[in-house]
């Protein structure tokens, strides 16, 4: 029996529609995974491949010295500015190749409403987004790919696996979204804020683009923020942030970037500070002179020792770990991370150093936080 020609139309325009429904779905999936046929395996490489940059990145911005323009604006009505905070710092190095921040220019503020969370939010989650030492503390979700300019990029949708508790903690995530370069693996843009939030204290979304400097690594020259926050009594707040960073130079540093009120003298990029004072060992409290960085060891009050791994034991692995550390305003260690010696080691190392304590530290009377390293030899 012969098929019709309305059949053999029919048949042939289902078999069109199925081809067109197929490409389409073949295109969603490559659209929604990097590398178009990307398993979500390829996805968690790549988050670990721009994890571990990120901490690469952090360390190459240690040796650089760049300025910082921060302003942060309340509008009223109309748009008119109804109150302004503006910081101008000179980030940079002491004789010693410490990083300080230089304040070039601090008038009074006529917006009272800044934080202490808004101030650290400048040199953490707003320019950076996430801290090399925290990553296992957030959640990716893949998002897709964008083009942007000449660059193709990955996008992720990342949250707090745990919020902190601001009763508890001052620790500060980021909640948000990020761009990954495809080539360089390495964030371009971020979109997001710090958090926890309270009714009380409310954050705006920042926006920041990186550049490349020097040709390889991608650093933070601008953040913005226009944003209502709308606080727990209903208030609402409109506020406005941009932060430019610019003047990059390469120079030279051994530890952590930190961010502390410097003294008042004359520097420039290419100059290096000598501070009317340095560090005395072993106070407790230091007042009017730089904060103690480099190694630690000496500072600490308690300072116990790590427990020799079996396995390393068993070895006969020997070695020198060295741990960079963050110590709080009250003298705990709220970041450590092994930075070199052998590897059957270092976890060892991390936990001890996370156990020890320091005495407080006072910049100018205010209490600040210290990074330096930790040395343990087994």
């Amino acid at each position: 029996m012969k098929r019709s020609p309305s059949y053999m139309f029919a048949l042939a325009l289902l078999l069109f529609i199925s081809a067109v429904t197929t490409s389409r779905a073949v295109l969603a999936q490559q659209a929604a995974t990097p590398n178009g046929n990307a398993k979500p395996a390829d996805v968690d490489r790549i988050i670990r491949e721009f994890s571990a940059k990120e901490t690469q990145f952090r360390r190459a911005l240690n040796e650089y010295a760049f300025k910082r323009d921060a302003v942060i604006q309340v509008l009223g009505m109309g748009g008119q500015i109804a109150g302004e905070y503006h910081r101008v710092s000179q980030f940079t190095f002491d004789d010693q190749g410490n990083r300080y921040e230089k304040i070039i220019f601090f008038p009074m503020p006529s917006y009272a409403g800044i934080t202490a969370e808004d101030i650290e939010d400048l040199s953490g989650v707003n320019p950076f987004a996430l801290e090399a030492g925290k990553i296992d503390k957030y959640n990716f979700t893949y998002v897709g790919k964008e083009r942007i300019d000449e660059l193709n990029l990955y996008i992720f949708d990342v949250s707090p696996k745990v919020m902190p508790d601001p009763k508890k903690t001052k620790e500060r995530l980021f909640m948000g979204r990020i761009w990954v370069d495809d080539q360089d693996l390495q964030i371009v843009k971020s979109r997001g804020k710090g958090v926890p939030e309270t009714k009380e204290n409310k954050f705006p979304n920042v926006e920041t683009y990186r550049e490349q400097i020097d040709g390889r690594y991608w650093f933070p020259t601008y953040s913005y923020a226009d944003e209502d926050l709308v606080f727990g009594d209903g208030s609402v707040t409109h506020i406005r942030l941009r932060v430019k960073y610019s003047d990059f130079v390469k120079g030279h540093a051994s530890v952590i970037i930190k961010d502390v009120e410097g003294d008042d003298k004359e520097t420039t990029p290419n100059q290096k500070p000598t501070p009317d004072k340095k560090p005395t060992a072993p106070p407790t409290e230091t007042d009017g002179q730089a904060p103690p960085t480099g190694v630690l060891n000496s500072r600490a009050i308690e300072l116990p020792q790590p427990v020799y791994p079996e396995e390393a034991k068993a070895k006969h692995v020997t070695g020198t770990v060295k741990v960079a550390v963050t110590v709080d305003e009250q003298g705990n260690v709220i970041d450590a991370q092994a930075i070199e010696g052998p590897k059957e080691l270092r976890a060892a190392a991390v936990e001890a150093a996370k156990k020890a304590r320091f005495g407080q530290t006072r910049l100018h009377g205010a209490l600040i936080k210290v990074y330096g390293e930790l040395v343990y030899k087994f």
